[in-house]
């Protein structure tokens, strides 16, 4: 059984109350001890001057030579035993200086003789008292106040006797207990009143401090610490069967462009306007939280399918394209949302949240607006991690293999060079393309050791290749960390003399986020490669949003068309007039096109139609390793085809 933690409040209650009764009761006690001491002083004093005005009115000098008897006992009887007896003494005895017993109200005491160090003591003059039980030493009876009160008679130097009395105690005790009560009573209103004070006191202050934990200053919003307290009580409570609970994570796309523009406090208005849009645009039990500068969190209980999460999206997505209006500027935004579901991905709010952001990442890379978390997608997963490994290990144990897809020339069907592609003989799961393991290598780092062993591999062929007779070019993609390598060129320039390969038969292949990475250090990388003679392409062009000043600034040979153009330019009049203007700028810039992703003769005609300069596909082959290029090779010798796609279509 789990305990629930105590609040701050809680605490402070609990261990305030501890230390107020703790201080308390040492004050009560302190206060039982100092009323018993003046109480048990004031009774001493009565006692002393009681017994010296009794004594020295009845008491002789010669009464204390020893035991009185005769006529003198019953006056002293009448005097000084009833006088003391007035005052409530249930037992009076007089000593002489040598500690006999000259008189005592029990006639059979009459003289004894004392050897208590009480009436030595008595005899030097201090006034004894002590709390005792009963008038013996048998330690029963009444409780008393037991005192000896050293008696001096008139016109004597020194002390002449000692009277001991005892008085009943029982009178002192109810009044100490009497006055205890009443200030401790007095003692415990004023402690709990201010013990009250205080809880009011710490109580708005916890308040303020729990909504402030909870809550974003800006929006007002739940923050993340809120979320993840809601989170874990929704996902360990037991969910119903069936019942999906979804986090949505929201990334405003060009924020950071907004606030720049406009400043800080009409991007905070933004960020408001956005909380209040998304708010409106969810269900009451949804929790909307603030996670990030621009990224809010939605928290989905109850969901009855998986996709109700994507039709959230939508409203969102919906509720934030409509334009928003700062300072009479009309700004339209965007989102990239990543969606994580429970139990299906997580039954941990921690673990949901990693994952909304790998999947908000991924729509932001992929620009598909959002997406749902995919573990296979996921380059920090337990699997994930476990591949990073294998790859490591792939690179010594030569399980990496590059294949060679040809570029065709359109105008007259010659294969002009090829481009290498990686690939992975994985021992266990068979053949694995780039698309499994490329994206994990870049982001761990591990991409550089696999691009020099790409060129190594690549420029090794090439070499082989002219040693036959065959001189193609071979293209080579370079990931956005291998280009902003300074040491690349470098790299470049020794695997080519290694293998003795023209620089004018590599060609380095970069996408346009590659640029848009750092397009200045980009820039400068690559004009090092093209003046060494190295060929350079822009890959999937027209995917991304490169800017035309960065592609008038690059030392670009060739442009290649992104395939997802191509392969919609049956069907679609957007692809089509993209495709062609494309075509159109690289010609008039001086570059080669290359269409990539060419499936289909009436597509191949229509480009050749546009001018364009070579093409890639399956229309006329997939990647090969190179013994199978060679062999197609072999067969297309003699027999170039323009326009016309090779029968052996693999």
């Amino acid at each position: 059984m789990r305990i629930p933690r105590l609040s701050l409040l809680g605490r402070f209650s609990a261990l305030s109350l501890i230390l107020i009764v703790a201080l308390g009761l040492a004050v009560g006690d302190a206060l039982h001890h100092r009323v018993e001491r003046r109480s048990v002083a004031e009774a001493k004093r009565l006692a002393t001057a009681s017994a010296q005005v009794a004594a020295l009115s009845t008491v002789r000098a010669a009464d204390l030579r020893g035991p009185v008897g005769g006529a003198r006992l019953p006056e002293f009887d009448h005097s000084l035993g009833a006088a003391l007896h007035a005052i409530g003494a249930i037992r009076v005895k007089l000593y002489n200086d040598r500690g006999v017993v000259v008189y005592s109200d029990d006639h059979a005491a009459l003289g004894e003789h004392a050897d208590d160090d009480d009436i030595a003591e008595a005899l030097g003059g201090e006034h004894l008292s002590d709390v005792t039980r009963g008038t013996a030493d048998t330690g029963k009876g009444a409780e008393a106040l037991e005192s000896y009160v050293p008696l001096r008679l008139a016109g004597s130097p020194r002390i002449n006797g000692v009277l001991e009395l005892y008085l009943p105690y029982a009178p002192v005790r109810a009044a100490i207990a009497s006055d205890t009560r009443t200030l401790v009573l007095l003692l415990a209103a004023g402690l709990l009143i201010l013990w009250a004070a205080l809880f009011r006191i710490v109580q708005r202050a916890s308040r303020r401090l729990r909504h402030m934990a909870l809550r974003d200053d800006l929006t007002g919003l739940a923050n993340r610490a809120r979320l993840q307290e809601r989170g874990r009580a929704l996902l360990e409570a037991a969910p119903r069967e069936n019942e999906i609970t979804a986090l949505l994570l929201v990334d405003l796309d060009r924020f950071r462009e907004v606030n720049d523009t406009l400043g800080h406090d009409q991007g905070d208005a933004l960020l408001r306007h956005a909380a209040a849009r998304l708010g409106d645009a969810l269900r009451p039990d949804d929790l909307l939280a603030r996670v990030g500068a621009d990224v809010f969190a939605i928290l989905c209980p109850g969901l009855p399918h998986r996709s109700t999460a994507a039709e959230i999206a939508g409203r969102l997505h919906d509720a934030l394209g409509r334009p928003f209006d700062l300072a009479g500027v009309a700004i339209e935004l965007e989102a990239s949302i990543g969606i994580a579901l429970s139990p299906e991905h997580g039954r941990e709010i921690g673990v949901l949240l990693r994952e909304a952001d790998v999947a908000m990442g991924l729509a932001k890379q992929d620009r598909t607006r959002t997406e749902t978390y995919d573990r296979s997608r996921d380059g920090h997963s337990a699997d994930r991690l476990a591949l990073l490994g294998e790859l490591r290990r792939a690179l010594v144990q030569d399980e990496l293999v590059l294949h060679f897809q040809p570029k065709v020339g359109v105008e007259a069907g010659a294969v002009t060079g090829v481009e290498a592609l990686i690939r992975w003989q994985h021992p266990e799961r068979g053949l694995l393309g780039p698309g499994e393991f490329m994206p994990l290598a870049v982001r761990t780092g591990l991409v550089g050791p696999l691009t020099r062993w790409v060129l190594d591999t690549a420029l090794a062929q090439a070499a082989a290749w002219r040693a036959r007779g065959i001189e193609l070019s071979v293209a080579v993609n370079l990931a956005p960390p291998n280009v902003l390598d300074v040491r690349l060129p470098d790299l470049v320039a020794e695997l080519l003399g290694r293998h003795g390969v023209p620089p004018r038969l590599l060609i380095c292949e970069i996408s346009e986020d590659t640029v848009l990475a750092d397009p200045q250090r980009t820039i400068a990388s690559v004009r090092r490669l093209r003046s060494m003679g190295v060929g350079l392409a822009l890959d999937d062009f027209g995917a991304g949003q490169t800017s035309l000043a960065y592609l008038k600034q690059l030392p670009l040979d060739e442009i290649k068309i992104d395939r997802s153009f191509v392969a919609g330019m049956l069907s679609d009049v957007h692809d089509r007039a993209i495709v062609g203007a494309a075509i159109t700028l690289g010609r008039d810039l001086g570059l080669r096109v290359v269409a990539e992703g060419v499936e289909d003769g009436t597509i191949l005609r229509d480009l050749a139609d546009r001018r364009c300069d070579a093409v890639q596909g399956f229309l006329f082959s997939r990647a090969l390793p190179a013994g199978e290029l060679e062999s197609w090779l072999d067969a297309r010798a003699g027999a170039p085809a323009p326009l016309t796609p090779s029968s052996a279509r693999r």
